[in-house]
């Protein structure tokens, strides 16, 4: 009797600390919902600093492969062609950006020397710290050579919870994006961690 007492005992310690177990993944798979549905539902936050540079910041997305397989086509196909399983993917990040720059300039009258034949074109040359752009206009045409140069810089950071000046614990994941050319625009951003 005294052996079927500690069996039943062993039995329902160990069927609590069962529950306790999954209960403790559930909230977290909770709070995981909660995180992934306030970054969903949010707009990618956009703003300048002081001296012109385009930021853009957005909160983590937090998902599992099955998640990831499901909800971003475009990102597996990029895993696929690198080679790269999901499985070992910590996480990923995504950002567009759009280049718009306005070019005033002077046209010179120069000449090309083509099939030992001398052609009047037009030319210009206009440069800033983050672009180049050179041109020929013969009568018809537009030759144009354009480079952009810009660095990305991607910044990954604990936002805490807040009340009143208190601060402690991590609400959520944020990740900010800084464009180095006032040129550029952030169009679109996203991060998303793998479990």
């Amino acid at each position: 009797m005294k052996k079927i007492f500690i069996t039943i005992i062993g039995v329902l310690v160990a069927a609590l600390i069962a529950s306790v177990i999954g209960l403790r993944h559930e909230r977290a798979e909770k709070e995981r919902f909660k995180a992934n549905q306030t970054a969903l539902l949010a707009q990618v936050d956009t703003l300048t600093t002081e001296n012109g540079k385009h930021v853009a910041e957005v909160l983590k997305l937090s998902l599992t492969v099955d998640e990831l397989r499901n909800a971003n086509a475009r990102l597996v196909k990029t895993a696929d062609e690198l080679n790269i399983k999901l499985k070992r993917i910590q996480s990923a990040s995504t950002t567009s950006t759009n280049t718009e720059v306005k070019v005033i300039t002077h046209v010179r009258d120069s000449v090309v020397y083509r099939d030992r034949v001398v052609i009047p074109v037009k030319a210009f040359t206009w440069r800033d710290a983050w672009t180049d752009v050179n041109g020929v206009i013969e009568r018809d045409s537009v030759d144009l050579d354009i480079v952009s140069r810009d660095t990305l810089t991607t910044i990954v950071h604990k936002v805490p919870h807040k009340f009143w000046f208190i601060k402690w614990g991590c609400k959520a994941i944020k990740q900010m994006v800084i464009s180095s050319n006032p040129h550029t625009k952030i169009t679109y951003t996203e991060y998303i961690e793998l479990k």
